[in-house]
């Protein structure tokens, strides 16, 4: 054999051999059949199981935290727990130490806010201490709970806070010095406050021009809610409410039909005051806006939180005599306007026959209850006798759902689960022979 041509020929068949190979032998149509050359497994695999992978690796463990952070941490919420505990018990010891020896800002400063929710005397000298010896976010707090409590002995530290770097203290110390309702504090609003370049407090300076309850302040009130400004007006409406008086209640109320924007809240406010000129001012209200079904809804869940329920009337004509008694020709006190609004007390049970306008009305008197009409009167409202015929009643009662509420209920009869049983034969009524 020669040699020569071997090693060429082991080349070329080398070349050539990869075509003879079982793999490429297949047709195009086999290589998408599953069960290819290194696929010796006859299951298929399961998607779940990769899902399941997925899920986990996208899910994030939580971060240990070392031992100091944790610790930091655990003092943090006992701390705030222990505080509101004290304010729901008016535990001002506790609130004290915890104002003045905790660890941490935040819950001294949450004792210093605690404090001055409770409104009480007994934590002015704390929120002292705590503005003397400690930093700025829990003087902050103190600040706040000053202007909430408003105590005249803080005067000086609402003027210190008035001139302070810090915007919160400032805003603070104008908002407290209108609860202090000192001469001097009033000035420094008027001069300052108001003249003010920050929004808030100009603000605050309003509120606390409201406790004053100075009539001369009620146009200030008057031109800030008449302002563009949305958030002096609802400012404005505030410091009426706070006003208290009879003139400011009108305003309120004759605000109510222009501004309503300010609806729900001049709503709000005169609920909120609790007095007969508020009580009065939402009956007015209802009386002008009888055809519209969501302010009478509004103001009768108003009413109905007053308590205002009972008979209401209201003056139909001009020059009605509120008489001191029950009969003709009794002394009056004044006379009432067409428009206001009263409380009926009772109806008296005799009627008469009275002359109006060519005719013989025959009516009865009530008794009322009106606001006096005089500002330096020492009451708010006083009592009187109306004939009828100038009057129309509107009764306010309680929802059916209310009343049911209140109702005690009936005590179960412990025979109602009992069946009524048949009485026992007789057997001698049935055997007479056995007789």
């Amino acid at each position: 054999m020669n040699f020569r041509f071997l090693f060429p020929g082991l080349l070329l068949i080398a070349s050539f051999g990869v075509w003879f190979s079982p793999i490429f032998a297949q047709t195009p149509e086999d290589t998408n059949n599953t069960s290819d050359v290194g696929n010796n497994s006859t299951e298929t695999e399961d998607p779940s199981a990769s899902d399941e992978q997925d899920t986990n690796k996208k899910k994030h463990k939580k971060p240990v935290l070392d031992p100091e952070s944790k610790r930091y941490n655990d003092l943090l919420k006992a701390g705030l727990l222990k505080v509101f505990e004290g304010e729901a018990t008016y535990n001002y010891p506790r609130l004290k130490q915890y104002g003045l020896t905790h660890p941490i800002p935040r819950v001294r400063a949450a004792a210093a806010l605690a404090l001055g929710r409770l409104k009480s005397q007994a934590g002015v000298k704390i929120l002292h201490q705590m503005i003397d010896r400690d930093g700025e976010w829990v003087r902050q707090a103190a600040y706040k709970g000053l202007a909430d409590i408003g105590s005249r002995s803080s005067l000086d530290y609402f003027y210190v806070g008035a001139k302070s770097s810090d915007r919160e203290i400032r805003v603070a110390s104008f908002r407290g010095m209108g609860k202090t309702l000192d001469p001097g504090a009033r000035e420094v609003l008027l001069k300052k406050g108001l003249k003010s370049d920050d929004k808030e407090i100009v603000k605050a300076t309003l509120l606390g021009l409201g406790y004053y309850q100075v009539p001369e302040d009620l146009r200030i009130f008057i031109e800030y809610l008449n302002s563009e400004d949305e958030e002096f007006q609802k400012a404005a409406v505030e410091a009426l409410g706070r006003h208290k008086t009879r003139t400011s209640m009108k305003i309120l109320e004759d605000s109510f039909k222009d501004k309503t924007n300010l609806r729900n809240q001049i709503l709000d406010t005169l609920t909120e005051q609790k007095n007969s000129f508020a009580i009065f001012a939402l009956l007015r209200i209802l009386n002008a806006n009888v055809d519209s079904e969501n302010i009478v809804n509004e103001i009768s869940a108003r009413l109905y939180k007053l308590k205002a329920v009972g008979k209401y009337m209201t003056i139909v004509s001009d020059n009605t005599p509120l008489l001191r008694e029950p009969y003709v020709g009794a002394p009056k006190i004044r006379d009432l306007e067409a428009g206001e609004v009263g409380k009926v007390v009772s109806k008296h049970p005799v009627a008469y026959i009275i002359p109006i306008e060519g005719q013989r009305i025959e009516d009865f008197y009530y008794k009322v209850l009106v606001n006096t009409k005089y500002k330096d009167a020492f009451t708010e409202t006083v009592q009187g006798w109306v004939f009828g015929k100038y009057i129309q009643i509107r009764t306010i009662s309680m929802p059916k759902e209310e009343k049911e509420k209140k109702k005690k209920p009936k005590r179960p009869s412990i025979l109602d689960d009992m069946e009524t049983s048949e009485p026992a034969p007789n057997p001698q009524s049935e055997n007479p022979n056995l007789q």
